[in-house]
């Protein structure tokens, strides 16, 4: 799908909710829409102002940045932006200005101007663009939109499902590599440094998210941080991490045993395993996301076990957290595009936990699974 699609689409969902226009401030989100790849960085500094054919003849994108990024931009634009202004003044200012050159000529007298918002977007942020509107000479309608871009992204097209699967193959080596790199007497904090280092230099232009290495105890906290505690024999040890490439990213779990496992410990990873495995089976367009999860949930009580303490799965994409959810009360279905995790886990505080995860498409008959990596019970 090209930026031109995208914005086409964006501008279909516009006209529908009458919007002249919508403002975009989330770095992902605008890293969607125009295409700029490796240019974004966390810093929220930029406005993407998307002009609907309500207002021109077609939508045009309009942009506001500062000088730390508008030259990289100008090396990538090609025609994607229609304005790139880099001028040192409120992210206000710019959107007054684009809105009288470019909206308000075409709207009629004394009808409000309606421009899109995230619904999110900070207090500064709002009350700075209500009083610039106060102060300017037409009347602007804010409406906030929630998930109004990210609806869109959660259908990934051929082009980001490609860069997925070959940033998964990074993840899969990294996990091969920790498990002849894994033994008693690291830290937690070392193995994540030398995951993450590994992964670099198979190319990786930075981490998907900061790493979970969880060991023993730390295992039964789903998102357990790195630390100064050392593996020992006997612990279970659950690696969560994922790479990430051209700004699109990979998540994957497994989950080791160093030293020979119990036969208790083989009970808990089985039955995630055998819960995993259900769920990877239903996954398919039309698929309500909340049948998946009740699956787990079924298979862990048969097995003695107590419920999924969070989300099955998860969108990924630009960003690591994205739509759809696979949860308790998601009332969505699966549509072929869709690239989700699949995770179950069991954790027993103070313990033990297991958790595997695996991503991929969904497609009109299954899953299409990027993750390659073994499932496999290793004992290091």
């Amino acid at each position: 799908m090209s930026t031109d699609q995208r914005l086409t689409r964006i501008n279909q969902k516009m006209v529908e909710r009458e919007l002249h226009a919508y403002l975009a401030t989330k770095t992902s989100d605008i890293r969607w829409l125009t295409g700029f790849s490796q240019i974004f960085d966390e810093e929220q500094a930029h406005a993407l102002l998307v002009v609907s054919t309500l207002a021109t003849d077609v939508p045009v994108r309009l942009m506001h940045t500062d000088m730390r990024y508008s030259s990289a931009m100008r090396q990538k634009n090609d025609g994607v932006l229609d304005v790139l202004d880099d001028e040192r003044k409120a992210h206000s200012k710019f959107l007054v200005e684009q809105i009288e050159s470019t909206i308000k000529g075409k709207v009629g007298s004394g009808a409000s101007i309606r421009l899109g918002i995230e619904n999110d977007l900070s207090l500064s942020a709002y009350r700075s663009l209500v009083k610039a509107f106060d102060e300017s000479d037409f009347s602007v309608e804010l409406v906030e939109l929630p998930g109004f871009v990210i609806d869109l992204r959660a259908v990934k097209d051929a082009q980001e499902i490609e860069a997925m699967r070959v940033t998964q193959q990074i993840t899969d080596a990294g996990y091969l590599h920790m498990l002849e790199y894994l033994k008693p007497g690291l830290t937690e904090a070392e193995a994540a440094v030398e995951l993450e280092f590994f992964m670099r230099r198979l190319g990786s232009q930075g981490l998907s998210f900061g790493s979970i290495v969880g060991s023993g105890p730390n295992a039964a906290n789903p998102h357990a941080v790195p630390g100064t505690r050392r593996l020992a024999k006997g612990d279970f040890v659950v690696l969560d991490f994922g790479a990430k490439l051209d700004d699109y990213r990979s998540d994957m779990t497994r989950t080791v045993v160093l030293g020979k496992a119990s036969d208790h410990q083989r009970q808990i990873y089985n039955t995630v395993l055998e819960a995993q495995l259900a769920a990877l089976a239903m996954i398919k367009a039309g698929l309500p996301t909340v049948e998946p999860f009740d699956r787990v949930n079924q298979i862990f009580a048969e097995r003695g076990f107590g419920p999924l303490t969070h989300g099955l799965g998860h969108g990924v994409g630009i960003d690591i957290h994205e739509s759809p959810v696979l949860a308790t009360g998601a009332q969505d279905s699966l549509v072929v595009g869709h690239v989700v995790t699949v995770e179950p886990g069991i954790y027993i505080e103070g313990s033990d936990g297991v958790r595997i995860e695996d991503f991929g498409a969904v497609t009109e008959d299954g899953f299409d699974n990027f993750t390659a990596s073994s499932k496999e019970l290793f004992e290091l």
